[in-house]
């Protein structure tokens, strides 16, 4: 399934660095409104105060690919309610591991039958 979606970039990131790649997306938030323009995703990062990497999905993987988290079942909510604060109280289990791995509370971001999501050199950072 191919959806897309405007997503507004932070300040920390190129244009040069959002073009023309694959990413992992965070889909089910509220859209937002950042400099008048809805935002309708997340672009998920390793991040530390001076740099920031997008994540690349695993070779093989396609728009639209779900992250699942094996040791986690379930199906995610359609729209996370902004009221319970869900997105922050995640982001901090949310790390990457010394493999560079994009992980939640150490199991890993995963394409079924694909492989894992990984950002390029950031190992052992936070993730935004």
């Amino acid at each position: 399934m191919f959806v897309r979606f405007l997503i507004i970039k932070g300040k920390r990131l190129s244009l040069m660095q959002m073009q023309n790649r694959m990413a992992v997306l965070l889909c089910n938030l509220k859209p937002a409104k950042t400099g008048g323009v809805v935002s309708q995703a997340v672009v998920m990062c390793a991040s530390s105060p001076d740099k920031v990497e997008i994540f690349e999905p695993p070779s093989g993987a396609a728009p639209g690919d779900r992250v699942i988290f094996p040791s986690f079942p379930g199906e995610p909510d359609k729209e996370l309610n902004p009221k319970n604060k869900v997105w922050e109280q995640v982001l901090s289990d949310l790390r990457t591991s010394d493999q560079c791995v994009a992980t939640d509370k150490g199991a890993a971001f995963e394409v079924a039958g694909k492989g894992v999501c990984k950002a390029q050199t950031m190992s052992d950072s936070e993730i935004e």
